[in-house]
């Protein structure tokens, strides 16, 4: 039975109200805003209702209004904010509504608002526009956890200027949804009994959902000893599964993973790479598929990568491309892989003349990232890591630097703090989903990831992948793209300062000496960024404010590559 409802979710100025309208008018349904019936009934806006009569007041008088629309049918529903905080107005909602959350960056979300994209006075994130995306980041952390119930995730990431397309990408991807996939979705079991309960379970981190992929981000102490029971919630218990790995983080923990396999009656066998970059070759790709091939794998088998960077990528290149692809796990045990490689389904090997230049895109059916695993590694392997948190905060949240600012010790200390490495490593996970989801394919704003990348993929190649780390060449390339803005008038000079006495205290580099800048400048030439002839830079407008960038004058990169290897 086609489903004759639909409800949109979301954090105060997130864009429900115009997807829902453009919803309405392609369907030539009713369109319902939960605020606008408050007033209709009461006389007063939410805002003065909120006002005048507090807001355990207000609430009462929403959930009464919204119980009573969720009979409306066929509608589209665009519900308030703090809507969805009630059990009872989520299970009523959840009857007849196919439930959709619009997701964005409390960042994008902010400038939106600041833009005018909503004239509508939204008293609880208060009137201080500065503290705007704090109040916005608050109701967030306490939200998220009933948004999460909804049937679909919608990213709409973007800023005011693109509101136009990501509202009809966020219409195209409902209305896909809606069509093929809504009814057996609203049939999971339990699901009105989730709905309904008064405190939400627990689920993952973050997911990724491509509109044609959906995958957990989970992400916590102990994962891989529920290892089992995640396979079974993806549908995938009863396959054989091929461990990858490399020798050190096999005799770290494989056994461990291999023995929660063994005890569930889980069969499969393991391969192990050397460690490093050089294993990222097909000349090791071509010797597993030859392992894969005498161990008899079949399509529907799984290929596990546990390991960092290098192993996720390679194993994710080989089920890419073995038996013309297989499901793929990504068990990352570094910071760096948690939060860079093992999301987001870019997985490449290496040739001598760059680095990930032959590749695809294959999205892993989950990403379970252990924190436990961390305690493990040296300490240049975890440090290089907090580049990519960082990364991400830069361009896309605030709040999380603020974090990152203030807990640089507790992070950075001897003694791990591993529920604080399970929050920041999650919601820098789920920053990168946001960006994944919206564009898998890499055809826009998935690029601003690659802020500092240009610049430290340059790196890596002239030091051979052993000189720097990833996470440190990516540092120094931050620097580089910092610099750069900052010569643009995009930042000013003290915003460099700033970004680099954060990467220091997190014990990071900020230039690379022992590299050769002609080598460097060489290996830029030749990175997958380069179009028609011209490097594409990601700068930085401020915090949260990434912009692409294919006009910066080859005179000052070469300027700014020079200071930073030092000739």
């Amino acid at each position: 039975m086609t489903v004759q409802q639909l409800v949109l979710i979301g954090l105060s100025g997130v864009g429900k109200s115009t997807v829902g309208r453009a919803l309405a008018d392609r369907l030539g349904w009713a369109f319902i805003d939960t605020d606008d019936a408050i007033t209709e009934r009461e006389g007063m806006t939410p805002a003065e209702l909120l006002s005048q009569r507090g807001e355990p007041a207000f609430r009462k008088t929403e959930e009464s209004v919204v119980v009573e629309l969720a009979h409306r049918t066929p509608a589209v529903i665009a519900t308030g904010g703090g809507a969805f905080l009630s059990a009872r107005s989520r299970r009523a909602l959840g009857e007849r509504g196919f439930i959709c959350y619009l997701d964005a960056t409390p960042a994008a979300i902010a400038q939106r608002i600041r833009e005018g994209a909503g004239d509508v006075r939204r008293p609880l994130l208060g009137d201080d526009a500065a503290n705007l995306e704090v109040r916005l980041a608050q109701l967030d952390a306490e939200r998220r956890p009933f948004y999460n119930h909804a049937d679909l995730w919608v990213p709409v990431q973007a800023h005011a200027a693109e509101d136009a397309a990501v509202t009809e990408a966020a219409v195209r991807r409902i209305l896909a949804a809606w069509s093929t996939e809504a009814a057996a979705r609203r049939a999971a079991p339990q699901r009105l009994e989730r709905l309904g309960a008064a405190e939400p379970a627990r689920g993952p981190a973050a997911i990724v959902d491509t509109g044609a992929e959906r995958y957990p981000i989970w992400v916590g102490a102990g994962e891989y000893a529920r290892l089992p029971e995640r396979l079974q919630r993806l549908d995938l218990r009863d396959r054989r599964v091929f461990l990858l790995s490399d020798g050190s983080v096999m005799e770290q923990h494989g056994r461990a993973v291999a023995e929660a396999l063994d005890a569930a009656g889980i069969a499969g066998a393991s391969y192990i790479i050397p460690a490093g970059e050089q294993s990222k070759t097909l000349r090791v790709s071509d010797e597993i598929y030859r392992w894969l091939a005498g161990e008899r794998a079949e399509r529907r088998d799984v290929i596990a990568a546990l390991g960092g960077g290098v192993v996720g990528d390679l194993a994710g290149f080989v089920a890419a491309t073995y038996l013309r692809g297989m499901p793929l796990l990504q068990l990352p045990t570094s910071v760096l892989a948690m939060n860079d490689a093992a999301i987001g389904g870019k997985v490449a090997v290496d040739l001598p003349s760059g680095k990930n230049l032959v590749g695809a895109f294959h999205q892993p059916r989950a990403v379970i990232s252990d924190v436990d695993t961390l305690r493990t590694l040296s300490r240049r392997a975890y440090i290089e890591g907090f580049a990519e948190v960082i990364k991400h905060a830069l361009i896309l949240d605030a709040v999380l630097l603020e974090t990152l600012r203030g807990d640089a010790a507790r992070l950075t200390g001897s003694r791990l703090d591993l529920d604080l490495l399970a929050d920041v490593i999650g919601r820098s996970s789920r920053l990168k989903a946001l960006i994944v989801s919206s564009d898998p394919t890499e055809q826009g704003l998935r690029a601003i990831l690659n802020y500092g990348h240009t610049i430290g993929h340059g790196i890596e190649t002239a030091g051979e992948y052993t000189t720097y780390r990833h996470g440190e060449a990516v540092a120094v390339g931050m620097m580089g793209a910092a610099r750069i803005s900052a010569e643009l008038g995009l930042v000013p000079p003290a915003f460099v300062e700033e970004q680099g006495q954060l990467l220091r205290t997190f014990g990071l580099p900020t230039t690379a000496p022992g590299v050769q800048a002609p080598a460097v400048l060489a290996a830029m030439r030749l990175d997958k960024k380069v179009e028609r002839g011209r490097q594409r830079f990601i700068l930085l407008e401020g915090v949260g404010r990434a912009v692409i960038r294919g006009d910066v004058p080859p005179e000052l990169v070469d300027r700014v590559v020079r200071e930073l290897v030092g000739g």
